[in-house]
């Protein structure tokens, strides 16, 4: 995952895609380039630019092809409420607890309540900006998830068979909710050295996960900081077989 968060102005990208900048100003407008607005200007993350023109199948600027050969090209993440502004879905942007604080992931709150959406695994905002990121995670042969700050970005089957529930509620899960109190501060722990440690680094432990249909369970989880977004970890699961079998 790159980490570049370098920014273009609108002539700097035109300049470099070797079009107008009246060409650039149509790309955004039209919604197909993302950008950011700064009064009566724009400004273009780099990874964005490098989304657009790989994704509409546009030759890339010798000057880009470093920066894309560092890995897969996401678009940067935006908020919910910028995501879905001037539409009908963002018509209620404003009376919803994710825009009032100002929350980066809308899906950790799905539980409150509060979220005017039901079903994240289906919502065009997260399989943009977050099921892209993590589709990876469906080809591993053992529990894997994606997850930041303490809460679930997804997981692929075998997760949530391990921890008893269907997969698309992992989206948002808090990790209190899976992993079992005892074991929760070795969670924490880990995280907390992989922070100050070299990205890529894993750290291993055993700990005890909730399965809700059959009670705690013994796992060893490998956990791996991401590159990008920051403080992002993949972790990984081996059930333990129960002591004495």
């Amino acid at each position: 995952m790159t980490g570049n968060k370098k920014k273009l102005s609108v002539s700097q990208a035109a300049a470099l895609c070797g079009v107008g900048r009246t060409t650039v100003g149509y790309w955004i407008r039209s919604g197909k380039l993302q950008a950011n607005r700064a009064g009566r200007n724009y400004t273009i993350p780099l990874v964005d630019l490098l989304f657009f023109l790989s994704s509409s199948g546009q030759k890339i600027p010798p000057e880009l092809l470093r920066e894309s050969s560092n890995g897969p090209i996401f678009k940067s993440i935006q908020p919910c409420w910028h995501y879905w502004r001037g539409s009908d879905h963002g018509s209620a942007c404003s009376d919803c607890i994710v825009f009032k604080n100002q929350l980066q992931s809308c899906f950790t709150v799905k539980g409150s309540g509060m979220l005017r959406c039901t079903d994240c695994s289906t919502c065009r905002y997260y399989q943009e900006f977050y099921l892209h990121r993590i589709q990876f995670v469906h080809q591993i042969d053992v529990p894997a998830a994606v997850f930041k700050d303490l809460y679930l970005w997804g997981g692929n089957c075998l997760c949530a068979d391990l921890c008893g529930v269907a997969q698309k509620d992992l989206i948002g899960m808090g990790l209190e909710k899976i992993v079992y109190s005892g074991s929760l501060p070795k969670v924490i722990e880990a995280i907390r050295k992989m922070a100050l440690g070299r990205p890529g680094v894993k750290e291993d432990c055993n700990i005890f996960i909730n399965n809700r249909p059959h009670g705690s369970r013994e796992v060893l989880i490998s956990i791996y900081a991401l590159q990008e977004p920051a403080m992002t970890y993949l972790v990984l699961g081996a059930p333990l077989k129960p002591r004495g079998v």
